[in-house]
């Protein structure tokens, strides 16, 4: 209740506001009695003191000093009956219009006791008045749901409660619906500064305030915003206004249509779990070669979008760990974790369906998996995974600049009949390993035949190391410079094709000197430099070295 209606009731009908007028405004949630200066320690805020000022009628000075003070711990006003002052001292009121604080001349012929009694009355009244209006605008809400309306007939109501556009945005700030304020050209020219202020405010459980625009239509300069939440932030609802202030009754009504709506989006978002785990099962069970009749495979999958659409490939596609946790950090909970992966798969999917792709989005344990429907004109099978390739690293380097998203991919080969698709799953997974093992990030892995190094890379570094240091052995105890030079002659040898002429002229060194540097890693290894055997040997060996220097 605002200060200026509390001086209506008729116990205040005759008193006086002596100054500090623009305090008028401040809204009074409770009255009190104060007998002593000492009462700085005991006001709460959006309280209004009342006093006879008997304890300062001999220190006007210390009033003086008080009120800087009560205004500051948040005290409305203060009200004085002036039985032992002729008027109130001009210092206090020239520091009270100072501060803003009203001071108000009291009538002698009411006892404060009565005053007080009436006051908190009308507060009361006036409060549950607001109650009885947000529990009535409660049930109007619930019964646009119990009615099989939903939430535009929620965000309609809203307005027109409140006589105010009202917009319901998302979690990304998309729209998801508005009043028809907003079929009118200059409330669609501010969707973008209304967005760009909703993005700037905090998912806490309270209505905030915030200025939109100065070329606002009709005034309407500033947002109050309502955050939707349910186990997971979902948005805003927003209405326009001409002030500054929120006022206890548009919050309340305000809040109660976000109730409602997170009760509906939580049961959407129930029956959209529920749908999602069956479309993920199916999927699952396909790409892992448990369905095996076309005919069933494209029966049940065309409810999810599955189409006899080919050749198709499989997409896997996973995020990459943390590198580490800012300070001491907590690792996020199981619902954030939910809610991340929720919006991940929603972003996901507006990127692939930006791009004009046909495709089946799934998930699967921690993998985001697409099946994706190639083009069948007669593009070069080079051009169609460069393409292919372009695409997902621009996906992936969006996502990673505008919302902090680290992904990497890995990407099967085309197949002609949808029984094959374990097949190009299999490979999309394998190409995200081989990429993952050798310490990438944010890449776009095909799968190819894998070469020599990339079987090699399969094996623990521990057996790789065991298996270089045996074939070279007492080679690598050697001085630095011996080895190097010793080493030098052999790769060179090797790579000559074991002509000791071709790898004196790479070395630029004699032909004698090959042949003493080979006789000697003979000597050291134990090996037969042209025997075929252990020439493979060496080479495997070669291709090892640089997989255990890359550690």
């Amino acid at each position: 209740m605002k200060l200026a209606e509390l001086l209506k009731i008729p116990f205040l009908l005759e008193s006086k506001v002596i100054c500090g007028f623009q305090g008028l405004n401040r809204d009074v949630r409770s009255v009190n009695m104060m007998d002593a200066p000492d009462i700085i320690d005991f006001v709460k805020p959006d309280e209004l003191l009342i006093t006879t000022a008997y304890a300062l009628k001999d220190h006007p000075e210390e009033l003086v000093a008080l009120i800087p003070e009560l205004s500051a711990a948040g005290c409305v006003g203060l009200g004085i009956k002036k039985r032992f002052w002729s008027a109130i001292p001009q210092e206090a009121v020239a520091v009270a219009n100072e501060v803003g604080f009203p001071l108000i001349e009291l009538p002698l012929n009411v006892s404060l006791g009565d005053l007080i009694n009436q006051a908190i009355d009308s507060i009361l009244d006036k409060h549950a008045d607001t109650l009885r209006n947000a529990l009535k605008s409660h049930r109007q809400f619930s019964s646009l749901i119990l009615k099989g309306q939903g939430i535009p007939e929620i965000v309609r109501d809203l307005a027109e409660l409140l006589d105010s556009p009202a917009v319901l945005l998302d979690q990304r700030l998309s729209l998801i619906s508005a009043s028809s304020h907003f079929r009118k050209q200059a409330y669609q020219d501010l969707l973008p500064h209304i967005r760009e202020s909703a993005g700037q405010l905090p998912n806490e459980e309270r209505t905030f305030i915030s200025f939109l625009a100065d070329a606002a239509p009709e005034g309407l300069n500033y947002i109050a915003a309502h955050p939707i939440l349910t186990y997971q932030p979902q948005g805003f609802l927003l209405i326009l206004q001409q002030s500054a202030e929120l006022q206890p009754l548009p919050v309340m009504i305000m809040e109660q249509a976000a109730n409602v709506i997170s009760f509906e989006l939580l049961k959407k978002q129930a029956v959209k779990e529920r749908s999602r785990r069956y479309k993920n099962d199916l999927f699952t069970d396909i790409v892992n070669g448990f369905m095996t009749s076309e005919q069933e495979l494209i029966h049940r999958g065309m409810r999810y979008g599955l189409a006899e659409v080919l050749p198709s490939l499989c997409i896997v596609i996973k995020q990459d760990e943390e590198l580490g946790r800012r300070g001491n950090a907590l690792p996020p909970s199981e619902e954030q974790q939910l809610s991340r992966r929720e919006e991940l798969y929603e972003v996901l999917k507006d990127a692939f369906r930006s791009r004009g792709h046909s495709f089946v989005l799934f998930s699967n344990k921690d993998q985001f998996v697409l099946i994706l429907s190639v083009s069948k004109d007669k593009t070069n099978p080079m051009d169609t995974e460069r393409m292919l390739r372009e695409q997902l690293t621009e996906i992936s380097d969006d996502l990673y600049h505008r919302e902090g998203i680290s992904l990497s991919v890995g990407v099967g080969n085309p197949v002609d009949r949808l029984t094959e698709l374990p097949v190009t799953y299999k490979e999309a997974v394998e190409a995200w390993e081989t990429a993952h093992s050798s310490k990438k990030r944010r890449f776009v892995q095909f799968y190819h035949v894998k070469k020599l190094t990339d079987l090699l890379r399969m094996l623990p570094i521990e057996e790789l190391k065991k298996y270089y240091d045996d074939t070279f052995k007492e080679l690598n105890r050697l001085e630095a410079k011996e080895r190097q030079d010793l080493m030098r002659t052999l790769v060179a040898y090797h790579d000559n094709n074991c002509q000791i002429a071709e790898t004196a002229k790479q070395l630029f060194v004699h032909r004698n000197t090959v042949v003493y540097r080979l006789e000697k890693c003979e000597q050291l290894t134990g090996r037969k430099i042209r025997n075929t055997s252990d020439n493979l040997r060496f080479k495997v060996a070669y291709l090892m070295e640089q997989l255990i220097d890359a550690e």
